[in-house]
């Protein structure tokens, strides 16, 4: 199986075990490797008995309440299989990048692997499993309306994954005094995307370098073009932002 079969397959398959069965058996291109960028599917691959909605109902309950928390943890599940897709849709644009950088996204995939199956296993333990709610697939839509590489490192790990950062921060002190077991999970995923997060800022900065482009000014055209108004609808964290790379003039951006 080439790289870029391999990759369209991780992202066809059905659930966060079997795209990490395909990731786990791919091996890296050669250094500085040319093909033809593939048309993203216009679906990701999802379990056969989920419910996929453009409007999924809110969940209104809040994490005082175990129902509540059962109803975010699936969203956090759905948002890191979500997660294993986009990075691979990053290395399938990544036509003639450096094998570092497709190291790095194929590593950050099979992470998000990881933190989809922890978040699969506690939801299951508490009777809670995925397919108990519906889901969407807008993170999916908005990572398809990117036109290359450039726009896609902008706009999904430094918005998109970005904005997770903001949301785990703000509710991780929140859930330690009621559900210990949750915060360990979240504190986890948290942690690594800040990871996730700097790999975007840094091959981003990589990306436009090679381009002679200014990577500030690229970052919030891209994001005017894909997202809109790139402010975060959540408390920013400034924090964990500027371990990932975010510069001070883009964090005055977003407040």
């Amino acid at each position: 199986m080439t790289w870029v079969d391999g990759l369209l397959a991780a992202i066809a398959a059905p659930d966060e075990d079997a795209k990490a069965v395909l990731l786990a058996g791919l091996a890296l291109p050669a250094d500085r490797t040319e093909w033809t960028v593939p048309d993203l599917p216009r679906l990701p691959g999802r379990p056969a008995d989920l419910r996929i909605e453009e409007h999924p109902p809110r969940r209104r309950q809040g994490l005082a309440t175990p129902h509540g928390r059962l109803r975010f943890l699936h969203a956090i599940w759905h948002i890191e299989i979500s997660a294993i897709d986009l990075a691979c849709v990053a290395c399938l644009r990544g036509a003639g990048m450096p094998t570092a950088f497709h190291a790095d996204w194929l590593r950050i995939a099979r992470e998000e692997a990881q933190h989809a199956r922890m978040v699969r296993d506690l939801l299951t333990a508490r009777g809670w499993p995925p397919g108990s709610e519906a889901v969407h697939l807008r993170l999916w839509d908005t990572t398809r309306t990117c036109a290359d590489l450039g726009e896609h490192l902008a706009c999904v790990p430094r918005v998109l994954e970005a904005r997770g950062l903001d949301v785990n921060a703000d509710l991780l002190p929140r859930v330690a005094p009621v559900d210990q077991e949750m915060h360990g999970v979240l504190h986890r995923i948290y942690l690594d995307e800040i990871g996730h997060v700097g790999a975007g800022s840094g091959w981003h900065r990589h990306w436009c370098m090679e381009r002679d482009l200014d990577p500030e000014t690229h970052y919030a055209d891209a994001c005017a073009r894909v997202i809109g108004d790139l402010r975060s609808p959540f408390p920013v964290d400034l924090a964990g932002r500027r371990a990932a790379g975010f510069t001070e003039r883009e964090l005055a951006a977003l407040t």
